[in-house]
């Protein structure tokens, strides 16, 4: 079959891509239609070979799925569990950053305020990702319609952290790793 279709290649190489006349139309829409029925004599022939190795596969998968289904079933309370007490320290961290923040307005400068609390750390396994909602799409400016999430994730990337129009926050994501 290789060969049949190297012979091919060359035979369409050599014919001239001219089209002047039905004539020619009809000669080279003759190739074209050639060259298909080859390309999908090639497809048939790679479907005889990997239909097996595919309903393999899908039947592995299955047997995966039936074994791993009660893993993560008896994980999921576990990772629930998790996700809140990670809100919850998120939530703590919040308040404390926005006394904190506070503290640090009152404060005179160079003075020491002992009164500052301390800021938790963040949780393990847990990342801030800044994120955003659209809260009024009337102000959004121009830069930025047919939302063009890849726009406004390009700028907070940069830095940016007020578009009109939308709330820009950060998201905790919790990942789970050895």
């Amino acid at each position: 079959m290789q060969r049949s279709l190297t012979d091919y290649v060359t035979f369409l190489r050599r014919q001239p891509a001219v089209c002047g006349s039905p004539e020619q139309q009809e000669v080279l829409i003759k190739h074209v239609t050639h060259g298909n029925e080859l390309i999908k004599r090639v497809a048939a022939e790679r479907l005889k070979i990997t239909r097996q190795l595919d309903k393999e596969k899908h039947d592995w998968m299955e047997v995966e799925k039936q074994m791993t289904a009660p893993i993560l079933e008896a994980m999921q309370p576990l990772k629930d569990a998790v996700e809140h007490y990670n809100r919850e320290i998120l939530r703590v961290r919040e308040h404390q950053l926005a006394e904190a923040a506070q503290q640090a307005t009152n404060a005179t400068s160079g003075e020491t305020n002992w009164l500052t609390p301390e800021v938790t750390s963040l949780p393990k396994g847990v990342q801030l990702k800044w994120t955003f909602e659209i809260v009024d799409p009337n102000k959004v400016p121009n830069g930025y319609w047919i939302i063009d999430e890849a726009a406004i994730k390009a700028d907070i990337a940069e830095g940016v952290r007020e578009i009109p129009g939308i709330h820009i926050f950060e998201e905790a994501i919790t990942t789970f790793r050895k």
